[in-house]
């Protein structure tokens, strides 16, 4: 029998919890069972259907490290069937921030219980664009060699690898 989750924050808590242990049974239990669900793992492209979408963390589970995850920030809005959670997740490996996401949980009441329709999640902004200007061309073709110059007398924080 399936572990039923009461409300969206129960699935939630399971979800990572899940990922931490690299548990692909619990993690399969807070997925819906309809195969119209989508996961979008850091830096990849739409996951889509159940099958996909578990053989991405059975996947994943082969390779990473062990995660602890933080919930730091949370919005949630939904109704009496749908839930939507923006999170920031704090994502430690050996008690260290090595990676900072932003993510979108959405679930949906099934059957007894709240079950999980989608998961995307993308590097923080402040943290995933401090390069993407590198060889940005101002109108008038000069460049930010100055703005460079200047940045690169800064010290500018790690940027986080993406995990998960």
């Amino acid at each position: 029998m399936s572990r039923i989750f009461k409300t969206p924050e129960e699935a939630e808590a399971a979800f990572y919890e899940a990922i931490e242990q690299a548990d692909i049974k619990a993690l399969d239990e807070v997925w819906s069972s309809d195969d119209n669900i989508v996961c979008v793992h850091p830096g990849s492209s739409r996951i889509e259907g159940r099958r996909a979408v578990m053989d991405s963390y059975v996947e994943l589970f082969s390779d990473a490290p062990i995660l602890s995850f933080s919930i730091v920030d949370a919005l949630y809005t939904g109704n009496e069937s749908l839930a939507v959670h923006l999170v920031r997740e704090e994502i430690e490996l050996d008690g260290e921030v090595v990676s900072i996401m932003v993510s979108t949980n959405i679930y949906h009441v099934e059957g007894d219980g709240w079950r999980m329709l989608l998961h995307h999640a993308s590097p923080e902004p402040d943290s995933a664009f401090q390069d993407d200007y590198a060889d940005f061309q101002g109108f008038d073709d000069t460049g930010f060699d100055d703005l460079d110059d200047e940045l690169d007398e800064l010290d500018e924080p790690r940027r986080p690898p993406v995990l998960h």
